[in-house]
């Protein structure tokens, strides 16, 4: 039984060699840079897989709490020069905020009329940033956005962000873990498998919901504000309907796994980079690696329900 046990910690310890010594097998400062900016969707992602995979409300205007995120740490550092660790803080209770407001008609809406409303509120947030230019920077974005500091030392530069927001998504990953096991995380499971059913047990389903929403509402914000600090520039193009479907993409090919949508994330964040070599053949490429990916976790899950 130990030696099971040790077998089953070995992917582990293996993943986690792999992101610690990844820096030094990139080599290149930009293809790092890529990866830090995977590793801050990654936050988004994990939203995603409390508010879908535990609670089974499917979203896809995640991007409009990253855009939320970014502008709001953007906005405080940039014109009133608040430091952007307040930044990050503030960003953080941003995203909570609209989390809840959004999530408070999740009680009464379906499946699609759900999906609709959080297409709507990021289109919404969209149009606002492009037009509250004396605020947002409208089409032209918010630039010269401060880098974060460390008791003097910056930790925008790639190598030391890397460690930085690896160290926090790690942190994420095993508060995300932890809630899963606790009641809180139980009782969005619950609802997830049978609403009724939860609601008949005593499940205050309404709560839940919300407090699904608020947390990855959360997480996706501070994704954003990161991003933010990270790159010092940011516009609203970056924030578009496609990218909040390829978050959604990345959960799901993570099997909403905390570990391994967060993997997924910076996989196919910085791919597409890794290929650019190939030129003419890197589409052809790209796409057969989502197919890899897509048919493999068909077959995981075609493997579980054989199993049960």
């Amino acid at each position: 039984m130990k030696r099971d046990n040790k077998f089953k910690c070995l992917p582990l310890v293996i993943l986690l060699i792999v992101v610690t010594t990844l820096p030094l097998v990139l080599e290149s400062e930009y293809l790092l840079l890529v990866t830090d900016m995977g590793a801050a969707i990654a936050l988004v992602v994990l939203g995603l897989v409390v508010l879908t995979g535990f609670t089974g409300l499917l979203s896809l205007g995640q991007v409009a709490f990253y855009a939320l995120g970014a502008y709001t740490s953007a906005v405080l550092s940039t014109r009133l020069g608040i430091s952007p660790w307040i930044g990050l803080l503030a960003a953080c209770v941003m995203g909570g905020i609209w989390g809840i407001i959004i999530g408070l008609p999740a009680f009464n809406l379906r499946e699609p009329f759900l999906v609709m409303v959080t297409i709507g509120f990021a289109e919404i947030v969209r149009i606002m940033a492009l037009n509250l230019q004396s605020i947002t920077g409208g089409p032209f974005g918010i630039s010269h956005i401060p880098q974060l500091e460390l008791l003097g030392v910056s930790i925008s530069k790639p190598l030391l962000f890397y460690y930085f927001i690896l160290t926090l998504v790690t942190l994420c990953i095993l508060g995300v873990n932890r809630l899963r096991s606790s009641r809180i995380g139980r009782a969005m499971v619950a609802i997830r498998d049978d609403e009724v059913a939860a609601e008949i047990m005593g499940v205050n389903v309404r709560r839940y919901k919300v407090m699904s929403f608020a947390i990855s509402a959360l997480l996706a914000s501070l994704g954003g504000a990161f991003y933010a600090h990270l790159t010092s520039y940011i516009v609203i193009d970056l924030f578009s309907f496609n990218e909040s479907a390829s978050y959604l993409t990345m959960a799901v090919l993570g099997g909403f796994n905390t570990i391994g949508s967060a993997l997924v994330s910076v996989v196919l964040t910085l791919l597409p980079e890794l290929l650019r070599a190939l030129k003419d053949y890197y589409m052809l490429f790209f796409s057969l690696v989502l197919m890899i990916l897509v048919v493999f976790v068909a077959w995981r899950e075609f493997k579980a329900s054989m199993d049960k």
